[in-house]
């Protein structure tokens, strides 16, 4: 099985609060058996903690692991200037249609979306949408237009409500692989 590698040394996941939360400890499990020596970071909405909890992560994970909140006490300084450590790479893994949209609206009212809004690194959105029209269609095409942002390719996964198949980009394999030839062709903000 061909399975896609970062190819960086440090890389920052920043899950939002999507039922499919609750599959990211084991995703990050997974990157980490792949690739023991990358350094994962980790910021948590306070909605997505509904879904996991924070305190396994910190197990998981090997680099600063946050709740998105301005009270968290451990909240790394650098978010302030687009940074968390030395990532060279974000995924917002899985992204809620909420915070997408907050994100192409440009609002920066918890740190991990200052961060995102500040930062020049790559930012690949695994989305979780439960639908589309065309304000949402509006709101992905401003996103896309900033040349460090990119959507993980889409791929059949079952909805939790009702087990109906739909398309979503909750895919880590693809997110990584857009994640490389992003850091590849030196995609950044401007």
């Amino acid at each position: 099985m061909n399975v896609e590698k970062y190819e960086g040394a440090e890389l920052h996941v920043h899950i939002t609060g999507s039922i499919s939360a609750a599959l990211v400890p084991w995703w990050i499990h997974w990157l980490r058996e792949l690739h023991p020596e990358l350094v994962v970071n980790v910021s948590v909405t306070p909605a997505a903690s509904r879904f996991l909890a924070v305190r396994a992560l910190r197990h998981l994970a090997n680099g600063a692991v946050w709740v998105d909140s301005w009270d968290e006490p451990d909240l790394p300084p650098e978010v302030n200037s687009g940074r968390s450590g030395a990532s060279e790479c974000f995924l917002v893994f899985p992204a809620t249609l909420d915070t997408v949209m907050r994100l192409a609206q440009g609002r920066a009212d918890s740190p991990a979306l200052l961060m995102l809004q500040v930062t020049d690194a790559p930012i690949v959105i695994a989305d979780t949408f439960p639908g589309s029209n065309e304000i949402v269609e509006n709101n992905v095409q401003t996103l896309k237009l900033r040349p460090n942002v990119e959507f993980a390719p889409r791929v059949n996964g079952v909805r939790a409500s009702n087990r109906s198949t739909a398309e979503v980009g909750f895919n880590l394999p693809g997110a990584l692989a857009v994640a490389n030839r992003m850091r590849k062709e030196g995609r950044r903000g401007e």
